[in-house]
């Protein structure tokens, strides 16, 4: 959560308003947010510099949702090419913002800023997220992140308690830290989760079960094998959450099942590769309007991932739409012969369900050339060599047949400077 004091008075003041708001009905929560967009592109338009200066927004406020699709989009090149001071409000007291920085997973840092009332609405947000899956503000929590956390006032108190277990350690330190916290929720990105299960020995995890209620996901794409494989390994339910530093939390899982959009504070669309929204239910790339901010506005900026809108209505009862990530960041593919490509979401299952495989990081050089580096599974009795056969075949079968893999043996992954895996990297632009 957000740290500061004057953050947390925003916490505590939209509070109310935060728990009300998923159970409003689809028409008043979209009402709600058209306003939200209204005003911040009035407020863009006269106070910062890049919407004032541009001539694709306009004066009039919009008459619909619909009409955000006639707007410009943005991304983390097109902020950073246009000057990133020219989304800055200009006069706010430094106190009136925060600063953070978007994780490099692309290669491109950004920094950026949020006012405190927006990151305040965030903050309650993720209360509502914690209460929703049954989570109880007493129990400990054990977040495996790679940097540190702030420690907020409440947690002071013991309320929220949480320990940061820093995701660069060894697994065996990384699992002794954990089963010393002995906590009742793991907050950890699926790829540090899936190294914590493989370190437990069974006395150990069984150990871990006697306090363990649930486990919290993010910032990495969460498959439904590998969500399957933690449910049935930890023994308690996994709750999931998107989110990117650019415009917060942009969706959470509830106990149906389903990612919810925080309608309350972003809105999401789906377009395909021209910029235009598709219909409910097909895939295309996420752009997020976090509609609250004011510090540094990015109306319809291109987050970097592939998912769809899914249609209909969800058995838990919220009114707010659900999404589902599909196939990873738009960037990490390989490119096959012909120009086929093959998202992450492939490899990762294919590194979840290969015997003898713990993980995979797959690289793919200029000349199109296709590398898979294993790290083995040490529960695993298979020698190397079978493992890659299983791999390769497993490939042919579900990818390509005809496509040459290179392999080589790796002692565990590459991770980025805030501990997400790097399991994709191309650098093959076939003409």
């Amino acid at each position: 959560m957000s740290s500061g004091l004057g953050v947390a008075a925003y916490e505590l003041r939209h509070l109310p308003a935060v728990m009300l708001a998923e159970r409003r009905s689809a028409e008043r929560i979209q009402r709600g947010a058209l306003r939200g967009v209204n005003r911040m592109l009035a407020y863009a338009r006269s106070r910062v510099p890049y919407y004032r200066e541009h001539p694709g927004y306009p004066d009039e406020p919009l008459s619909s949702l619909d009409e955000l699709a006639q707007l410009p989009l943005l991304d983390k090149r097109a902020v950073l090419d246009a000057g990133v001071e020219r989304f800055h409000a200009p006069g706010l007291a430094r106190w009136r913002y925060r600063v953070d920085r978007t994780g490099g997973s692309t290669g491109t840092l950004l920094v950026v800023r949020h006012d405190i009332d927006a990151y305040g609405y965030h903050g309650a947000t993720l209360v509502r997220r914690f209460l929703a899956s049954g989570y109880r503000p007493w129990w400990r929590i054990a977040q495996i992140k790679g940097y540190e956390r702030p420690v907020r006032w409440f947690q002071r108190l013991g309320i929220f308690p949480r320990v940061v277990v820093p995701a660069g350690l060894p697994e065996e330190e990384l699992k002794r830290r954990v089963l010393e916290i002995r906590p009742h929720l793991i907050m950890a990105y699926p790829v540090m989760a899936r190294a914590l299960l493989r370190a437990l020995e069974p006395d150990e995890l069984a150990q871990l079960r006697r306090s363990l209620r649930l486990i919290m996901t993010d910032s990495e794409l969460l498959t439904e094998q590998v969500a399957k494989a933690l449910t049935e390994g930890f023994g308690v339910p996994v709750y999931d959450e998107y989110s990117a530093q650019e415009v917060l939390t942009v969706s959470t899982q509830c106990r149906s099942g389903s990612m919810h959009v925080d309608e309350d504070r972003v809105w999401l669309e789906i377009v395909d590769e021209e910029g235009r929204p598709v219909p409910d239910g097909e895939v295309g790339s996420v752009v997020v309007t976090h509609y609250r901010e004011r510090a540094m506005p990015l109306v319809r900026y291109q987050v970097g991932d592939r998912a769809r809108i899914v249609p209909g209505a969800c058995p838990c009862g919220r009114g707010f739409r659900r999404m589902q990530l599909v196939d990873g960041r738009i960037n990490d593919y390989l490119v096959l012969p012909g120009g086929r490509r093959v998202y992450s979401t492939v490899l990762l299952g294919l590194a979840q369900e290969a015997p003898g495989v713990a993980e995979c990081m797959v690289r793919q050089d200029a000349t199109g050339t296709i590398t898979v580096h294993i790290v083995p599974d040490r529960r695993s009795d298979m020698a190397y060599e079978q493992v890659v056969e299983e791999f390769a075949k497993r490939f042919a079968e579900a990818v390509d047949p005809h496509v040459t893999l290179q392999f080589q043996r790796a002692e565990r992954l590459e991770f980025t400077a805030v501990g997400k895996g790097k399991f994709i990297e191309s650098a093959y632009r076939p003409g």
